[in-house]
């Protein structure tokens, strides 16, 4: 028996149906999955390279339900290929500081010391109407408040009141340093190093990531994250 859909000439019968559900069915057993692999399973998780790389995916998995030539073994074997491709991105983050600025982005100071970057605001294509929006979605009612605010990477808004203490600073991430870090407390890996070894750590190995707050380190070494 065939069904002739009212918004094609295109006819279908049950079997048709039967497939694009089972397609359906897999289809979302494997979304999950790479969710899972990935690590990326809510939005607040997701960097600008995830929501692309999710947009992509529901791409993929559109072409194998719609596409009766394409098999859902053709969607597996694009699938795998994908997840290899953003595996390897999210590896190559952990590792390289460089990779992860290229993949990610670093955070954007828009303001400092009570000052407003007009360069910072141009780069990432805000406005101040939005900026002041930002800002009230965080219980700050007036710019003349803050003394420094930074867009992050995943386009939240970290903002430091005038009087309050700054924020911390990961100077050191995965036994690597973070030059952009470094940067922005005004020092370089020589002080990094000095202060290290005055805490007992000839060298980077074993560190999981190195905090600078309040004008001073704090160690997580490796052995103490499971």
């Amino acid at each position: 028996m065939y069904i002739n859909l009212f918004w094609s000439n295109t006819k279908m019968n049950y079997y048709d149906f039967l497939v694009i559900a089972l397609k359906l069915l897999v289809v979302f057993i494997c979304i999950i999955l790479f969710l899972k692999i990935t690590g990326k399973t809510s939005l607040s998780q997701m960097s600008s390279i995830d929501f692309i790389g999710n947009m992509i995916l529901g791409g993929i998995a559109g072409g194998i339900i719609y596409n009766p030539k394409l098999t859902v073994f053709d969607f597996l074997v694009v699938l795998i290929m994908w997840t290899a491709i953003m595996y390897t991105s999210n590896y190559l983050k952990k590792k390289s500081q460089n990779a992860k600025a290229f993949i990610v982005g670093n955070p954007i100071i828009l303001m400092e010391s009570g000052k407003i970057k007009l360069d910072a605001f141009t780069s990432v294509n805000l406005d101040f109407s939005s900026f002041a929006v930002l800002l009230r979605m965080k219980n700050i009612f007036t710019i003349h408040a803050v003394d420094k605010a930074i867009l992050e990477p995943n386009g939240q808004l970290t903002v430091v009141k005038k009087g309050d203490k700054d924020i911390s600073v990961l100077v050191l991430e995965n036994e690597n340093p973070n030059e952009d870090g470094l940067k922005s407390i005004g020092k370089d890996e020589d002080w990094l190093k000095s202060k290290l070894a005055e805490q007992g750590y000839a060298n980077y190995e074993g560190l999981y990531c190195v905090e600078y707050y309040d004008e001073r380190l704090f160690v997580i070494p490796s052995e103490l994250v499971n």
